[in-house]
């Protein structure tokens, strides 16, 4: 496991490196993903290997154990009639039981490296999925900062620009047309003055014939 985490913690190095480096960090980060991915692609045939392996011995422990339990019981059976044929029958019983013992012993020893392994390949899996995430997170702040630097550069300036151009242009143009206003206003005025001067005339009118009515005796 050892090798495994420098491995880690070089490829983990080299992305965090990226953060840093003016070069292609996304063609940086894939190549340091793609070294990780074989390296799990590895461990996990390893994996495969050593599953049917510890698959063999459980299944050659368990006819040993078979043998055990078949030349003990013919052992038991034939002893009062034959002797020696028993005595073979112990024989073949020891071996057997030898057999047992040598295939725990290698049995145990293949667990034990498949359970080494399976983590190995969980540790990678778990590596791949942290590295990958942060490759996307950097390749997104990268874009970002990219945006931002058009954003800050000639471009938007150019841009800004434009638009106060076109903005002093409206304002001259308003300028230079007439207030179409001013003539419907003095329009509308000189008919305001004459019916205000036709209304005082009225009133006028009116005072004249009142003081011109004799008032009216009780």
């Amino acid at each position: 496991m050892n090798s495994l985490k420098r491995i880690f913690l070089s490829l983990k190095g080299q992305i965090d490196h990226v953060a840093d480096e003016f070069e292609n960090h996304e063609a940086l980060a894939s190549a340091a993903l793609q070294d990780l991915q074989a390296i799990a692609s590895k461990t996990r045939l390893h994996l495969h290997r050593v599953s049917k392996m510890s698959e063999q011995y459980q299944q050659q422990l368990a006819k040993q154990q078979e043998q055990v339990y078949l030349w003990s019981e013919r052992a038991i059976k034939v002893r009062a009639e034959d002797e020696q044929k028993a005595l073979q029958c112990v024989k073949r019983l020891r071996v057997a039981q030898q057999q047992v013992n040598l295939l725990e012993q290698q049995y145990q020893q293949s667990t034990a490296q498949e359970e080494k392994v399976r983590d190995d390949l969980s540790a990678i899996s778990e590596q791949l999925w942290v590295l990958k995430n942060k490759k996307e997170i950097l390749a997104a702040r990268q874009n970002r900062v990219g945006i931002q630097r058009e954003h800050q550069g000639d471009s938007m300036q150019d841009v800004q620009s434009v638009f106060e151009r076109w903005e002093g242009a409206v304002v001259s143009t308003e300028y230079e047309i007439p207030d179409a206003t001013v003539d419907t206003d003095n329009f509308a005025n000189e008919f305001e003055q004459e019916e205000d001067q036709l209304a005082l005339k009225m009133m006028l009118d009116e005072l004249t014939e009142t003081s011109q009515t004799p008032a009216t005796k009780n």
